[in-house]
């Protein structure tokens, strides 16, 4: 069973950002914050912008997750 340490992503550890942060990331974290940003990008747009994209709300994170390169 995998563990996951949720103490870094409370607000006040997010003085940690920035070009500190980048320098202990691995590349889980890397891949992490590119799903979590390109989620978040189709989440803001609006349902007709995503029917354009040929996806609906519901698939937003499936489809991320089936397109992020690795």
């Amino acid at each position: 069973m995998a563990f996951f340490d949720q103490s870094f992503s409370t607000p006040s550890a997010r003085h940690w950002s920035g070009p500190f942060q980048r320098l202990f990331d691995t590349p889980f974290d890397l891949r992490s914050r590119r799903i979590r940003s390109r989620i978040a990008e189709l989440r803001a747009l609006s349902d007709e912008e995503l029917s354009a994209c040929g996806i609906t709300r519901a698939e937003i994170v499936r489809h991320v997750l089936m397109t992020v390169r690795r």
